[in-house]
């Protein structure tokens, strides 16, 4: 009776041996195959992205600025901006999602609260003062961002799309364009 007890506990310890092996060895695979997929082909990670506004109508420069932005895996974005546009406290960082489009190429929506209202400070308008930051003006309200983004390679983006400006009551104030290169950080 002894004896078959110990088989017993012998082959029960073999057939454990073998099952934590495959686990092992299928949880390393699929660690693999995750490392490898994210591994530069993907676009998770941090990015440092030089943004530049456009005239819709011409594609011409109204100027640009920095951005950090977080692509996290599950498809969410995470994103601060250096805007001079805005005071100092009246954007909030922005958050959003993107997704996969196929090769290479993904999409982006970002959401962003403005906290309070500035008025406008345009060269060539009344009121405007030079001791002053260049602005627009702005609403409280949010601003969503759209763009298209393409991977040049495994640590360089391209991206387009449209910025959308609303004030708190969800009127659509201003719309513009945008463009953007991104650098990955190591």
């Amino acid at each position: 009776m002894l004896k078959t007890w110990t088989s017993r506990l012998q082959k029960a310890g073999r057939t454990a041996a073998v099952a934590a092996i495959i686990v092992l060895v299928s949880s390393g695979g699929a660690m693999l195959a995750h490392s490898n997929s994210s591994d530069r082909k993907s676009l998770e990670g941090a990015w440092f992205v030089r943004v530049t506004l456009r005239a819709c109508d011409t594609n011409a420069s109204l100027g640009s600025f920095l951005s950090l932005v977080s692509f996290h895996d599950g498809g969410t974005i995470s994103e601060t901006t250096t805007g001079p546009g805005f005071a100092i406290g009246q954007r909030s960082p922005g958050h959003g999602s993107w997704t996969f489009e196929g090769h290479r190429t993904y999409t982006q929506r970002m959401v962003s609260l403005i906290n309070f209202d500035t008025a406008p400070n345009l060269p060539g308008t009344p009121g405007f003062n030079p001791a002053l930051p260049v602005t627009p003006g702005f609403f409280a309200g949010w601003a969503i961002v759209t763009h298209t983004l393409e991977l040049t390679d495994a640590d360089h983006a391209t991206s387009s799309g449209t910025n959308e400006f609303y004030k708190a009551d969800g009127t659509v104030y201003r719309t513009g364009c945008s463009t953007a290169v991104a650098t990955r950080f190591e």
